[in-house]
């Protein structure tokens, strides 16, 4: 097979020799054009309903090199936290159209949290998908990661959270930790099998990750590395390594600048606490009984006529304006040693992906207007690492960085992240 896509548009559509193999195939190529109107235009429309926070800067606008081509992958997995149930998922590689690609390195990106199951990097440059909104939207961080480092010489890989994508209807895996690791990992090891065939070797490989995203690439650099996969460097942007701290933090802890989305947070992540790991009934012996019924609703993206119209979604976050977050909990959870004695609370600090020796050298950018991720939060890693240290050396010697974005939003922090995080990766290449 060719080794360049720069002379070949490498239209097989599949690398598979047996049914354990993942399916490839290619969709289409993205032009230097396309790709810098994403990281132009589009950029600005991403953040044309996100006012910075004082202080902040904007990074100029990044630039493209080289056309990319697309493929879906499908590929087989296993939920750990159900016995290693295999399931089949779904999944996105990008190579770039260079006239060598023998060496050209790989990141992972870990994708943040969607509402539309089809949000998801497998779909972010098709024309449709199942669901009949709009996917587009949601799906712009996937197209940016893919314009950014696709568009300059890097390879990048892209999995579904199981219950999105291929595998949408069976319940997503919110804020999970072990079975999202597993996705990734086993998109690494069938994207390293078809990149042999094409004679494709990457001497580096790095990971990224914004919000959720953020949290399964911890995950994920954990994976790697206890299976003895060296990994070059990783970013996070946003990242909620900590869910159980997240929670806690805004149900007792509340601030006016709170998220809206706080109150689907606490819906789905005790949907998501039952499906993986358990037990049966744990959602509805953690939640308000009043409000039920609509958290199963977004759990389920079942909300409107067709299922999942973001209008609806909007009108339900609408209607529980005023509503304190603690409101959504059962009454017997209304307390902060109840909550963390619940399945609830023991669930979401069983996900943490923080607390390891991480080996990789690690950038994790936080900002201080973020309505989701609280600056304490954003740095919690970099303390707890310190703390393991905890001598006069821990800061020179840590692997951790933690970043400070000036009047970073959600948002914002992950366009800054990623623009600095690339330059950084760029001179370890």
């Amino acid at each position: 097979m060719a080794t360049g896509l720069g002379c070949s548009p490498g239209r097989d559509s599949s690398s598979s020799a047996t049914p354990a193999d993942g399916k490839f195939t290619f969709l289409k190529t993205v032009s230097v054009e396309e790709l810098n109107a994403i990281l132009d235009a589009g950029r600005a429309d991403f953040l044309k309903e996100d006012p910075p926070g004082p202080g902040y800067q904007l990074p100029p606008v990044s630039k493209a090199t080289n056309a990319v081509d697309v493929y879906t992958v499908e590929y087989q997995t296993s939920i750990p936290e159900r016995g290693n149930e295999p399931v089949t998922v779904s999944g996105l590689l990008v190579l770039p159209r260079v006239p060598d690609q023998s060496t050209i390195p790989l990141i992972s990106y870990q994708h943040g949290t969607v509402y539309d199951l089809y949000a998801v990097p497998s779909y972010a440059f098709a024309d449709t998908t199942p669901s009949p909104y709009d996917h587009r939207p949601e799906s712009y961080e996937d197209r940016y990661m893919v314009a950014l480092f696709g568009g300059n010489g890097y390879a990048v890989m892209a999995a579904d959270y199981v219950g999105t994508g291929a595998n949408a209807g069976s319940g997503e895996a919110y804020l999970t930790k072990a079975v999202s690791a597993q996705a990734s990992f086993d998109l690494y090891r069938q994207v390293q099998k078809y990149l042999a065939t094409r004679n494709i070797t990457p001497p580096k490989l790095f990971l990224a990750g914004w919000s959720q995203g953020g949290l399964n690439t911890t995950g994920f650099l954990e994976k790697l590395e206890s299976n003895g996969v060296a990994v070059n460097g990783a970013f996070t942007a946003a990242a909620p390594n900590d869910p159980f701290a997240v929670i806690n933090a805004i149900v007792f802890h509340p601030l006016e600048t709170d998220s809206p989305y706080f109150g689907l947070m606490i819906g789905q992540v005790a949907f998501s606490c039952e499906r993986y790991g358990g037990p049966d009934g744990l959602a509805k012996a953690s939640l308000n009984p009043e409000y039920y019924a609509d958290l199963k609703s977004v759990y389920e993206r079942s909300y409107g006529s067709p299922p999942g119209d973001p209008n609806a979604l909007m009108d339900m976050m609408n209607r529980w304006k005023g509503v304190p977050w603690v409101n959504f909990l059962a009454d017997n959870l209304r307390d902060p040693g109840a909550f963390a004695a619940s399945d609830l609370g023991r669930c979401l600090a069983a996900n943490e992906t923080y607390r390891q020796d991480f080996q990789a050298q690690l950038r994790m950018y936080f900002g201080t207007d973020d309505p989701i991720v609280r600056p304490r939060i954003g740095k919690l890693a970099y303390d707890y690492h310190l703390a393991l240290n905890a001598t006069p050396q821990a800061e020179a010697q840590s692997r951790i960085a933690a970043i400070l974005v000036q009047g970073g939003t959600h948002r914002r922090t992950f366009i800054t992240g990623s623009v600095e995080a690339k330059s950084w990766m760029d001179r370890m290449r």
